[in-house]
């Protein structure tokens, strides 16, 4: 995917302010490129994650991205290792989306590295410095973000389908039509049903949004997508106000306790 527009046709009196402009991109992207590459070895995440590599490549073996994307975690963690602050930011632009955080390349590594983990230190950065890749990757996942945030849910079973998922392997499709059968084999209650998903209450979607709140969530998706943020909050602000009127109308007076 490519982000590059094209350029209108300029005149050629109009070309060294052109080269200029190029330069102060250059310059501001290097300045970016050192702001993150800062926060990223900062982070104490970052000593814990990444101890070492023996370029082994067990874990791109087992490693499902790498299988349809142009992904290697051994690539992601020497490009964590590498001092060079712009090598950080490109492999930020995409490459850190294909990963799947399913921790296999954890579980293959000899080292004990935390791959997966330095990876999503790398996707909160591009967060949190709102990147336009990012901005750009992230834009169709904006719907299902909302419904988490503010009701603690995402899909019922029956809308995840091959037809939405183009990269499912044949196994994972065939397992897509027994979903009803296999629904049932759950050995927990879960009600069985795959056209619906749990109701959470008011009073738990409240407290979610006060750890996002709270965490910083909020102002990282700022940076991102404020439209959605602005949706997020006037939501929680409409729950707040219903469940004080419901406190009120339910607490017997005189006994606040019941």
């Amino acid at each position: 995917m490519s982000i590059m527009k094209n350029l209108p046709n300029r005149k050629e009196a109009d070309r060294p302010s052109m080269i200029v402009a190029g330069a102060r991109n250059e310059e501001n992207n290097s300045e970016l490129a050192a702001k993150i590459f800062s926060q990223f070895r900062s982070d104490f995440r970052y000593h814990e994650f990444v101890l070492g590599c023996l370029n082994c490549g067990e874990c791109t073996t087992g490693c499902p991205a790498a299988r349809f994307y142009d992904f290697s975690p051994r690539e992601m963690l020497q490009i964590a290792m590498s001092d060079d602050p712009q090598v950080l930011l490109d492999a930020m632009q995409e490459k850190i989306w294909a990963c799947c955080q399913c921790y296999t390349c954890n579980m293959r590594c000899r080292f004990g590295n935390d791959i997966a983990g330095i990876i999503s230190v790398m996707r909160e950065l591009a967060v949190k410095n709102g990147l336009e890749s990012t901005k750009e990757v992230l834009k169709p996942a904006s719907r299902s973000l909302l419904k988490v945030m503010t009701h603690g849910t995402q899909v019922s079973p029956d809308m995840i389908q091959p037809d939405f998922f183009v990269d499912w392997d044949p196994k994972a499709v065939s397992k897509s039509s027994e979903l009803a059968v296999l629904r049932k084999a759950i050995p927990i209650d879960v009600l069985q049903v795959t056209d619906s998903s749990w109701e959470v209450s008011m009073q738990t979607a409240l407290e979610l949004a006060q750890i996002y709140e709270e965490s910083g969530v909020l102002d990282m998706l700022r940076a991102l997508d404020p439209d959605l943020v602005e949706m997020i909050v006037d939501i929680i602000s409409d729950w707040k106000e219903e469940f004080e009127e419901m406190k009120e109308k339910y607490v017997i007076k005189g006994d606040a306790s019941k």
